[in-house]
């Protein structure tokens, strides 16, 4: 069996097991749009909106620097590094296609189109179908993500370090689809909704609290002691105890990406002139509420609260599940309806961002926010689609 990709219904379908060549891509030239992140979507936008996104020049460099590290022009494979770019950017359009986003699809396809395929072996067909299975289930449900799932991966041949490139790789591609997404409401159109891939089902995960929270990750660490003076310095430079750190110590297997995710991280979660503002804080909660992840939504809904937050939001939602309406579920607990369009807007970003458009973004300025707090909260929400992953996939969240 050797692998497809083909057109479908003006959208783009991609498989592993199949056998099918001679498409073309879409857009031949989406492959070469000069900004790969933003892909040239900002400059639709009228002015004074493009001028808003200008204003976060230092978040949009740290986006562009790790899309380059995680999709080179070119990449050597090696013993600790298999994941080619074949690899990367067929997990990346598999991404693509859960989310939606018509855009990026054809941005993926076109990357990948030139590339020849792995060979027709019975081994590299079970390894493509495994990689390509772990990213649509991580793009979907990141809750159902099992350490056996991780077994599976060594099995096929995935070092450590694959499998944290291939777990940034699919989180930096949902927080990707997500800003496009914006872009496109803020240019008065949804991002295309494609044939074949409903939304997702809601995560029923339960036991949502304040409460002090561990994680531990699932897989070796880098012992700081025994790191790379380029993981060393990495390590250093992105936190004060970050060798201290499980998550850090786990990520720093690629140096290059933990430093220009958590360039990306800083730059959402400390703009402007409140770096803890109740609504980024509740966005942060909200989604990580969304996509199940008790460790970010923990610590979160403590910073929320810390900001002047609303305990009742809180409780409500670690009790209710979010995944029909967050007006139906909170309109009997919120008095006050910023708080309602905020949850309203977060939950379409999350779940379905090719359905995002114009209305979440009057959503929020009809109730009051203004467009920087509406940018903040927005960014946020694509943030944790990627955080979110990485915490709940390379880890386990544990009681004290």
């Amino acid at each position: 069996m050797e692998q497809q990709r083909k057109a479908a219904h003006s959208g783009w379908y991609h498989e592993t097991q199949s056998s099918q060549y001679g498409h073309l891509p879409l857009d031949p030239h989406a492959a070469l749009v000069q900004d790969r992140f933003l892909l040239g979507l900002d400059m639709q936008l009228d002015p004074t909106l493009r001028q808003l996104f200008n204003e976060r020049q230092k978040l949009l460099r740290a986006s562009r620097a790790c899309y380059e590290v995680l999709f080179p022009e070119n990449l050597v494979v090696s013993r600790t590094e298999t994941l080619s770019l074949y690899d990367r950017l067929s997990s990346a359009l598999t991404v693509a296609q859960v989310t939606g986003v018509q855009s990026l699809c054809s941005h993926y396809a076109a990357r990948l189109a030139p590339l020849s395929s792995p060979d027709a072996s019975r081994e590299s067909n079970i390894r493509q179908t495994h990689i390509t299975q772990f990213a649509r289930l991580l793009a979907t449900q990141p809750t159902l993500i099992t350490p056996p799932m991780l077994d599976q991966l060594y099995g096929v041949g995935f070092s450590t370090r694959d499998i944290v490139t291939l777990t940034q790789l699919v989180g930096f591609v949902s927080y990707q689809a997500r800003i496009l997404a914006v872009l496109n409401g803020l240019r008065g159109r949804a991002a295309a909704v494609l044939p074949g891939f409903p939304a997702p089902e809601g995560c029923e995960q339960k036991g949502f609290s304040l409460a002090m929270l561990q994680w531990k990750s699932r897989l070796a660490e880098v012992a700081p002691e025994t790191a790379s003076r380029h993981q060393q310095d990495v390590l250093d430079l992105i936190a004060p105890d970050a060798r201290s750190s499980s998550f850090y110590t786990l990520l720093v297997h690629d140096a290059d990406a933990l430093s220009e995710f958590s360039a990306v991280f800083n730059h959402v979660m400390q703009a402007g002139e409140r770096p803890k503002a109740a609504w980024r804080e509740l966005s942060a909660v909200a989604t990580s509420q969304l996509n199940g992840c008790l460790y970010c939504a923990g610590i979160h809904g403590r910073l929320y609260l810390e900001a002047g937050g609303n305990e009742t939001i809180i409780a409500s939602l670690f009790e209710d599940n979010l995944r029909d309406d967050a007006v139906d579920v909170l309109s009997k607990t919120l008095s006050d309806r910023k708080e309602t369009a905020l949850l309203d807007t977060v939950i379409t970003l999350t779940r379905t961002p090719e359905r995002f458009d114009a209305r979440q973004l009057h959503g929020l300025s009809d109730a009051g926010y203004s467009a920087t707090q509406s940018l903040d909260i927005l960014l946020t929400a694509a943030l944790f689609s990627w955080s979110n992953r990485l915490i709940q996939t390379l880890g386990d969240t544990l009681n004290r």
